[in-house]
């Protein structure tokens, strides 16, 4: 038996190894009980997500790219990354290139309490991901009742249920798009 926390990841297991279907189990994973809506106000043009900074399918350089766009119109905007990036990196190359590296905040080995504080504290988060075999990230966002904007990628759609009912939806990649869903949201 295998087991699999979406339906998008038994696809790809069957499809991508020839596991019989009837040996895939879905089991979803749950959230914490610590991941609570806030009791403090959300700070204005606060974005927060959280990824493997320099792991390309984190989508980290597609919110980078939305981000310095968003700022020319908002320049007030912060963005919170709850991520360590490798020194010298893509994504402190990408920032240094945008030059926005005063209103990007690289936060890392928080507890969870502080975590939920600051998934709180965000106007609106994303998970840009270019896949996802589930995204517990979005589940705890969608816990913290924080608005979201989340990639149409992997097992995301499943996880923010049907239509994009707990989030705004677009298209993996897509910087425009991006960028247009995450003013729509703030």
């Amino acid at each position: 038996r295998i087991i699999t926390p979406s339906e998008s990841s038994k696809r790809d297991i069957v499809r991508d190894f020839g596991v019989d279907p009837a040996r895939v189990t879905v089991i979803r994973l749950g959230v914490d009980d610590v991941f609570v809506p806030p009791t403090e106000p959300r700070v204005p043009g606060r974005i927060l997500a959280m990824a493997s900074a320099d792991a390309p399918l984190k989508g980290i350089a597609t919110l980078l790219e939305a981000f310095a766009k968003l700022r020319v119109e908002r320049p007030e905007l912060e963005l919170q990354l709850v991520t360590k990036p490798q020194p010298g990196g893509r994504t402190e190359q990408i920032v240094e290139r945008l030059g926005i590296g005063e209103h990007v905040h690289f936060v890392h080995g928080v507890s969870d309490a502080e975590l939920v504080s600051m998934m709180g504290s965000a106007e609106v988060a994303c998970v840009p991901s270019l896949y996802e075999g589930f995204s517990l990230p979005t589940a705890e966002l969608m816990a913290c009742a924080t608005p979201l904007v989340a990639s149409r990628a992997g097992a995301i759609p499943e996880v923010v249920g049907p239509d994009g009912l707990c989030a705004d939806l677009v298209t993996p990649g897509d910087v425009e798009e991006l960028a247009r869903a995450l003013a729509g949201l703030q």
